[in-house]
Formats: structure tokens, sequence, C-alpha cells
């Protein structure tokens, strides 16, 4: 349902009284499907171009070359609107996810189509799927929730759209363990009963193999491995992989 071909994101380094102008490639000719019903893993140490690719997926960010489909139509021909009804990312700064100046129920109002009837419950709905249901949650504002809880009504917040595909950029990363475990239910939950499409990006293998049914891997923009959870686990010769077994901070 979607399917990514070939892509590639070049920057340009500025020049400098010593250096000239140079390009730098954040991801080189990377190709690959997410399929229905399924999660897919992005995973890589910082700046592997991990978060780049889930931006051109999202349409934050153009491509230099490649095309990106979704269900056989190329994402260029899509709306705003129509994108954002079907994809959806969640980032990793909780903190940041909300205007701190608004209300978290005028935040889950604002992201409710006109269409939806019912917008409360609806609303409640999604809450109750991140495990979200304090009686007087549309009152109260960002800063009076904790890391976890905001992470969790960014979910939320993402969910209300119906999207085909959800992407969860390191959405743990700033959270204690507890939270990330909390964080991580929720999602094999969502996997489970909303049947959503997933792109978990993560530099934490190990939580990937928990959730993933497929995983790519990245370093400096390449590709370096794509395939099942089996395949990934049994290329002992790859230093690089061994090395994201052995940094992870989620243990299985």
């Amino acid at each position: 349902m979607l399917k990514v071909e070939n892509v590639t994101k070049i920057y340009k380094k500025s020049a400098s009284l010593f250096k000239k102008e140079e390009d730098f490639k954040a991801l080189n000719n990377v190709s690959f499907e997410l399929e229905e019903h399924k999660v897919l893993s992005i995973i890589g140490e910082s700046g592997s171009g991990k978060t780049t690719l889930a931006k051109i997926i999202c349409s934050l960010l153009p491509c230099d070359d490649g095309k990106i489909e979704i269900n056989n139509k190329n994402i260029l021909d899509y709306t705003k609107q129509e994108l954002s009804n079907t994809v959806q990312m969640i980032f990793q700064n909780p903190y940041a996810s909300f205007n701190p100046k608004l209300t978290i129920g005028y935040s889950l109002y604002e992201a409710v189509d006109e269409d939806i009837k019912n917008k409360k419950d609806f609303i409640n709905e999604k809450l109750a799927l991140v495990d979200m249901k304090e009686d007087d949650i549309f009152d109260k504002y960002p800063h009076q929730f904790s890391g976890g809880q905001r992470q969790r009504i960014a979910i939320a917040r993402a969910l209300l759209k119906n999207p085909e595909i959800l992407i969860a950029d390191e959405p743990f990363a700033s959270l204690d363990v507890i939270n990330q475990s909390l964080i991580m239910d929720i999602f094999y939950k969502i996997k489970k009963e909303q049947k959503t499409n997933i792109i978990f990006i993560t530099h934490d293998i190990s939580a990937a193999f928990k959730i993933s049914d497929k995983i790519l891997i990245l370093q400096n923009g390449n590709m370096v491995k794509y395939g099942n959870i089996e395949e990934i686990k049994s290329d002992k010769t790859n230093g690089y992989i061994n090395e994201l077994i052995n940094a992870t901070y989620l243990m299985e």
C-alpha cells in the first residue's frame, strides 16, 4: 500500500573560506514497501536519515529523486488535506507537540474532520485507546500533563484522522522506562484493534523486534538491510547491525 522507490535527498553544505559548497546525501536510493496492516521499523543511529525519510513520506520535505506511492497513487498527486487524512506523523518531542496556549480539548477538536458527528464521543474513543480517560482532560493545558501523557494524547490526536499510515518518530526517546513500556503497549493495541499501518522509527532495534513485521536499517542515508525479523537477526556478519543490537536500551 506504500511503495518507496529509489528515494534520494540531497542537502547543500554551506561554503566557507576554505571549503566550497558541497552536496550531502541524506538519503541515497532508498526503496522499500509497507504492506497493508503491517508494521515497518526504520532503524539507524542519529544522522542515518530516518526522520528525513519520514518527512518525505509526509510531504513535509521534497525528495530530489525517486518516487513514493500510496495505494498506487503518487503522493505528489494528493492534495494537502488528502495526504493529512492518509498519513499522520507523531514526533519524538511531546513538549513541542501542542500549543501551550491552547487547551488540550481545543487542540483535539481542531483535529477532527467537520463531517464527524458526536465529536466528543469520537475523541473519547481515541483517548481511551491510549489510556487517557481523565474527566477534565479537555479543560487542561499541555503543561498540566507529564511527558508520557502528552505523548499518548499526541497519538490519540493523530488517530482522529483515521490515517491509513501512522508514522511514529522515536515516540518514546525522551520518556522514562515505564512510559516507554506504556507507549509500546499502545502501539501493540493500535496494530491489533485499529488495523493501522505503522512506520516505527527508532534507534532501538530490540524495540523494533517486539512490534515489526519488517525492518529497514539505514546508515548514513544508505540501506544496510531490509527484511523480516529473522533475516535481520540471522545476519551475523554485518558489524553495523551487531552494533545496533548491542547498543539497545530496551532489552528483550
